[in-house]
């Protein structure tokens, strides 16, 4: 019997129906599978990252206002956030990211605010 890890070629012994001669090459097998699908996933999820640093860089300030701006030329991108809170009609919208956050008080600057433990509440108190 010519059995071989489909992994690294590492002759198998044991079970008759083992297909991998380790835990690692299973592993690293079935990362690579997977890769193609989780490097979009990845992608944007380093991006949510990014946001949330900045985010919360702007929330240890004082006034928690940023300029649009700078925040875009340190890799800020608007379109990554996981939720957007429909005010009045006449009102802005809130962008969330995760418990973090903000709106846009003109076209150039944006306030910052944490999400209070309330559901869908928003704490102004930290301005």
């Amino acid at each position: 019997m010519d059995r071989v890890c489909i992994q690294c070629d590492e002759p198998l012994y044991g079970r008759s129906d083992q297909r991998f001669c380790s835990a690692a090459c299973r592993s690293h097998y079935h990362n690579q599978k997977r890769e193609a699908e989780n490097k979009t996933f990845y992608a944007h999820h380093k991006k949510l990252i990014t946001n949330y640093r900045l985010l919360t860089k702007i929330l240890s300030e004082r006034p928690h206002v940023a300029v649009v701006k700078q925040l875009t030329d340190f890799g800020f991108k608007s379109k990554y956030i996981t939720e957007i809170c429909a005010q009045k009609p006449q009102e802005e919208p809130i962008y969330f990211l995760y418990d973090i956050g903000f709106r846009y008080l003109d076209q150039k600057h944006i306030e910052v605010f944490k999400r209070s433990a309330r559901a869908n509440s928003v704490d102004y108190s930290s301005k």
